[in-house]
């Protein structure tokens, strides 16, 4: 190739973002969802960006569309028609939305049910719909046997290694009989023991929630541009109402990026908030809450009162600007809602300079009725009625609504469905009052549910059937109770003499789903709970405020140098605790094991990883992860105060400081410098040693990257052969691993000679920008930080090159292609190199020329966890080129 005549191409990781700067603007009136999927159908710019812990995906507008497109074409296919029904169960992720608008295109009404949910709760809400198919995500565990088809959601995305397709076919014809009161999902609530209610929610519903906001966002687009592209980490599910509006139909209006995040912890959530620069967080109060703990924990001085009341938010911003550099100085919003939020919680942030909006809603309201407009917001309120919904206050204080949000009812339950609506109002059964500047706040809740933290709906009938189904039972009755500001699930009991309470608590809890779990308890003084004459009803208020007066006693405070124990007896509400005990009775949620985290880590001074703390199963377990993790840090400080190698061992493995990955190879400069330097002087200068000869190309000719391309290795040359024998749309887009072990006098330098640092850290810059190469650690710690490394490298477009043997002599490959190619969902492309041991062998000083023989293989598929057996599929197919 004539290095004259480069022609140097934009990666698209680098392409200018100025585009961005134009919103979706509707082209039609809206009268089905359908004609707001045509709108943002053809926006070429970021629409979801998917961060599972290992890799992130990010799919733009037209992907989005172009997918639900094929989606709604393979429904067709399979049968499946209009008004057939399709259950999504999954966590937060691009797919999701590709199966909610290629079943809107189809037709077919999506009914989704939270990743969270148990099997018995999916199975019965399949045999209620009677499901065409279930669409699953890749972090649940669909059982064989339901009453319907199984489909992976990961299906409906083009993964690398796949051809790339040519034009997109729409689906047959659109659907003849999408009206505005066209059933579009429905929403389950969810019940263990009871039948649940499905919501029905149709295209008008929608659409009612839409067209409002819409129109007050257009007001203030010409503001808007300097803040662009508007970035939202959603941490609410898609299965919830509010959480889909606010990443499904809210996004598109201003050209936005939703980002879905794998993890819940602090610390997860700003790096999300930092690293991706974005602008809103979408959450419940709850993960404000927990956000507050670590802001107050790292800056002490935030739990001070408010000294700048009525004072411009510029002087906030400046006095808390330490925050807005934790967070990053494009984070400016937080939106908040499924649950209630606490006035101080409210304040604090408020207080700390940033926007808060929030507003009041239901699932039968698809979701809202109430919002704070962002600039007019009055503390202490959830805002006004949107365009187009009447609220009004009843005789008792209940708050009624109207409008074309308000569902029609609940699915084939006409018996729910009569109470709830009464003289074309919709009876939400919270209780309120609209001040006189037309804000509505709310006083409490008049029906019966519980709201828990998360936003989600606990009926106490469900939660009593599963008590009194407990031996030594005679009754119960289940309240919410207020625990610092947050409604928690309350059992009071009447059992049997010598009854064992805990275990009661502990096999029911069993049959719950997980936010409905018993948090605390208390046993009743009476033989009879107090009930309605005749109907027999519980009393649930009478009780409620039995246990409000004290009956329940208070969760347990944690004291310095307190022990695992004491600890977790914060959030078991003075339970009686044994290293037997399972963490599933104490009826924690998600984020209830988040807290109990991070006072773990306050309390013993250490860093726990949440995915290991998932996997403690008793308190024996939280013992065991927390003494591990003191042992580290102990024997940290003692190798640090001798000075010793950062790498220490404990309990028979190694564990090591995080790995300086290098990042600045990928930036613009580094790319055009690689993009002028390998094909003019770096491989021309290799070729003149190989008498090269390439097979199978072809093979690289119909897939798309990124790829892993895994080796046998023979030579330092190997790098610069693979290179020279690619095509070159993938040459100059590759990533190599080298082994961090060869470079340990530039990551230990304490261990060496200040010669040796320097000399081994020149060619380790000079591997790391020329060859865009990073270190693998092969016998080190850090295999989790390695994966997510290697994550980010092929979402910005490269492909990762590996040689398994880890030496350049022939031996087994190591289980790690087959982690990386499984974890990442990576095709790996299998390369075998011939004749280069001889022409730069390990003893030699410099090459000599001669033949050299590079063949690729068909890609290969790797799945599942034995990542030894994987890598002996890599390497079986390399030794057979």
């Amino acid at each position: 190739m004539n290095a004259l005549t480069l022609r140097l191409t934009t990666p698209p990781n680098l392409k200018s973002a100025d585009s961005r700067l134009s919103m979706m603007s509707p082209r039609m009136p809206r009268n089905t969802l359908l004609d707001f999927f045509e709108d943002f159908a053809s926006i070429d710019e970021s629409f979801i960006v998917h961060d599972d812990g290992y890799r992130t995906r990010e799919m733009t507008y037209r992907e989005v569309a172009d997918a639900a497109r094929e989606f709604a074409a393979r429904l067709s296919r399979e049968g499946i028609v209009a008004n057939d029904k399709v259950v999504i169960w999954s966590e937060n992720r691009g797919e999701w939305l590709v199966a909610l608008w290629g079943g809107l295109l189809a037709g077919v009404v999506i009914v989704p049910v939270d990743y969270r949910a148990s099997v018995e709760l999916l199975r019965r809400i399949v045999e209620i719909v009677k499901a065409k198919a279930v669409l699953v995500g890749a972090e649940v565990q669909a059982p064989p046997d339901l009453p319907a088809p199984i489909w992976a959601l990961t299906e409906l995305r083009r993964r690398e290694g796949e051809s790339k397709p040519g034009p997109v076919a729409a689906p047959p014809s659109r659907p003849a009989a999408v009206f505005p009161s066209t059933l579009a999902e429905i929403i389950f609530t969810s019940g263990a023991t009871a039948d649940p209610k499905g919501v029905t929610i149709t295209h008008k519903n929608i659409l009612a929630n839409i067209i409002p906001i819409e129109r007050e966002i257009r007001k203030y687009q010409k503001y808007g541009r300097p803040f662009h592209p508007i970035r939202f980490l959603n941490l609410l599910p898609l299965s919830h109402m509010f959480g889909q509006s606010m990443a499904t139909f809210v996004p598109p209006i201003l050209a936005g990026t939703v980002v879905f995040s794998h993890g819940y912890s602090p610390n997860e959530i700003l790096r999300q908030i930092r690293s991706r620069r974005v602008s809103v967080l979408v959450c419940v109060p709850k993960v404000l809450d927990v956000l507050r703990e670590h802001v107050q924990r790292t800056f002490p001085e935030t739990a001070e009162a408010d000294t700048l009341a009525g004072r411009h938010f510029l002087w906030r911003w400046w006095r808390y600007r330490e925050i807005h550099r934790l967070f990053g100085w494009k984070f400016w919003c937080v939106i908040c809602g499924a649950a209630p939020l606490e006035p101080d919680l409210e304040g604090f942030w408020r207080k700390l300079g940033f926007l808060l909006v929030q507003g009041y809603g239901l699932t039968e309201t698809a979701p809202v009725v109430t919002l704070n407009h962002p600039f007019r917001a009055s503390r202490g309120t959830v805002g006004t009625p949107i365009a187009g919904v009447e609220v009004k206050i009843a005789a008792d204080g209940e708050i009624l609504v109207r409008g074309e949000n308000v569902t029609s009812g609940y699915y084939q339950s006409g018996g729910e469905t009569a109470p709830a609506f009464q003289d074309g109002w919709f009876h939400t059964g919270d209780i309120g009052e609209i001040d006189p500047s037309g804000q509505l706040l709310i006083k409490g809740r008049k029906k019966e549910m519980i709201v828990t933290p998360q936003g989600l709906n606990v009926f106490p009938e469900d939660v009593e059937r599963a008590l009194v189904a407990q031996p030594g039972v005679r009754d119960a009755g289940v309240v919410g109770v207020p625990v610092e500001g947050e409604e928690r699930v309350h059992a009071v009991l009447i059992v049997e003499p010598g009854a064992d309470v805990a275990a009661i608590v502990r096999g029911a809890n069993a049959t719950l789903e997980d936010h409905q779990r018993v948090w605390s308890t208390s046993v009743w003084p009476g033989s009879d709970l107090p009930r309605t004459e005749g109907t027999q009803k519980l009393k649930r208020r009478e009780i409620q405020r039995w246990v409000t007066a004290g009956a329940s006693g208070t969760p347990a405070t944690v004291a310095t140098g307190a022990s695992v124990e004491d600890v977790v007896a914060r959030y078991a509400s003075g339970r009686e605790l044994s290293p037997d005990t399972t963490l599933d009775e104490l009826g924690l949620s998600s984020l209830d094991r988040v807290e109990m985290m991070m006072a773990l880590e306050e309390a013993f001074q250490v860093t726990l990883d949440e995915s290991a703390l998932a996997e403690a199963k008793t308190i024996a377990d939280l013992r065991a992860l927390v003494g591990s993790e003191v042992s580290t840090s102990a024997l940290r400080a003692s190798a640090g105060q001798a000075g010793a190698s950062a790498r220490v061992s404990v309990a028979g493995g190694l564990l090591s400081e995080p790995i300086a990955f290098p990042s600045w190879n990928r930036w613009r400069v580094s790319w055009f410098l690689r993009r002028i330097s390998l094909p003019t002087w770096i491989l021309s200068l290799a070729r003149l040693f190989m008498q090269l000869k390439v097979e199978g190309r072809e093979h690289l000719a119909n897939i798309r990257g990124p790829v892993v391309f895994a080796s046998n290795h023979l030579s330092h040359m190997d790098t610069p052969a693979i290179l020279i024998a690619l095509p070159r749309r993938w040459r100059y887009w590759v990533a190599p691993a080298m082994a961090k072990e060869f470079w340990r006098a530039h990551f230990y330098p304490r261990e060496f000679s200040r010669k040796k640092y320097l000399w081994n850290s020149f060619w380790y810059y000079l591997a790391s920008m020329f060859f865009n190469a990073f270190p693998l650690p092969q016998r080190e710690a850090g295999t989790r930080q390695t994966l997510r490394y290697i994550g980010e490298v092929a979402g910005d477009g490269y492909s990762i090159l590996i040689f398994p043997e880890g030496r350049r002599e022939p031996s087994p490959f190591r289980p790690g292609v087959g982690m990386i190619a499984s974890r990442l969902d990576l095709p790996v492309v299998p390369i075998r190199i011939e004749g280069l041991d001889k022409v730069l062998h390990s003893s030699m000083r410099w090459p000599k020329r001669g033949p050299v023989r590079i063949a690729f293989g068909a890609p290969l598929r790797l799945e599942g966890d034995d990542y030894q057996a994987l890598a002996k599929r890599v390497e079986d197919a390399v030794r057979a080129l």
